[in-house]
């Protein structure tokens, strides 16, 4: 094990692109040192490579953030490495698009796993380490989705709803050990998150039939769409009048991982340009 590290660490999951990628660059440009993880290893190391290119110290390794058996693997890799753990991303997430009343059950296990059981025990393992230290914050990725609405993901919405509730309960318990506890619900993000719901709000749109076999160049082509009407309807939908960029999602949580939020603990910061819920 090495010996006592006096940078500030910091672990995100999720980290090979779109907010996490975000995050791992505005962390690491604010002096910290990073462990990466997600279950994309070609995007990872491309990550990885980019941070370092800036002179960023950071390692990684493969993970999946639904798969509890690989989460004493993911910590000990962090503690051999730098033998400490100040902040936790727990940004890892997805969402299958399914309408209400065609959700499945494989469906609802497989979202909830990664976006709430998965979450709630990575947290759960992080707060283990920085209760020896005393110290820590842990920064819990939740959604503007979270307040329900017509979403088209019930299960994902239903899950982040569970991760605000999570963040509160986790709060409560520990912060007589000196961590601290928050959540960033983002609004619509101009990433790549979105594709597979641009796609089957295309489809709906477009009247392609759900069961329609597409070549990539279609779905390219309709994520395109929707996507270029999505950005010109923020205009009117949102009040700052654009959607969020990763960019404004990590600058919030390295708000909260820095000690300007040294007394907030227990809340979540909705980051949607004015807008609360889909």
């Amino acid at each position: 094990m090495n010996e006592p590290n006096s940078k500030n660490i910091a672990a995100i999951t999720g980290a090979a692109r779109g907010n996490g990628r975000a995050t791992a660059f505005e962390l690491g440009h604010n002096g910290f040192s990073l462990y990466l993880s997600d279950v994309k290893s070609n995007l990872l190391e491309d990550t990885i490579s980019d941070l370092k290119d800036d002179g960023i110290e950071v390692y990684g390794g493969i993970f999946d953030a639904s798969q509890l058996n690989d989460v004493d693997n993911l910590f000990q890799q962090i503690i051999q490495r730098y033998n400490k753990l100040d902040v936790f991303v727990n940004n890892a997430g997805a969402s299958k698009p399914q309408d209400f009343l065609e959700v499945t059950e494989e469906n609802w296990d497989w979202t909830m796993d990664l976006n709430l059981k998965g979450p709630y025990f990575l947290m759960q393992k992080a707060s283990k380490i920085m209760i020896n230290q005393r110290s820590g914050s842990i920064i819990n990725i939740a959604s503007i989705s979270s307040s329900g609405g017509n979403t088209s993901s019930p299960p994902y919405a239903i899950a982040k709803s569970g991760i605000v509730n999570m963040t509160v309960t986790a709060a409560a318990n520990l912060g007589k050990y000196g961590i601290r506890v928050n959540a960033v619900s983002p609004g619509v993000v101009n990433t790549n998150f979105h594709d597979e719901v641009d796609l089957m709000v295309g489809k709906k749109k477009y009247g392609i039939d759900k069961s329609q076999k597409l070549s990539d160049a279609e779905k390219k082509n309709i994520i395109s769409k929707v996507n270029f009407e999505k950005i010109n309807n923020a205009k009117n939908t949102i009040p700052l009048g654009r959607l969020a960029e990763s960019e404004d999602i990590a600058k919030t949580v390295a708000f909260l991982a820095s000690d300007a939020s040294k007394y907030i603990t227990g809340e979540t910061i909705v980051v949607g340009g004015g807008k609360s819920s889909l």
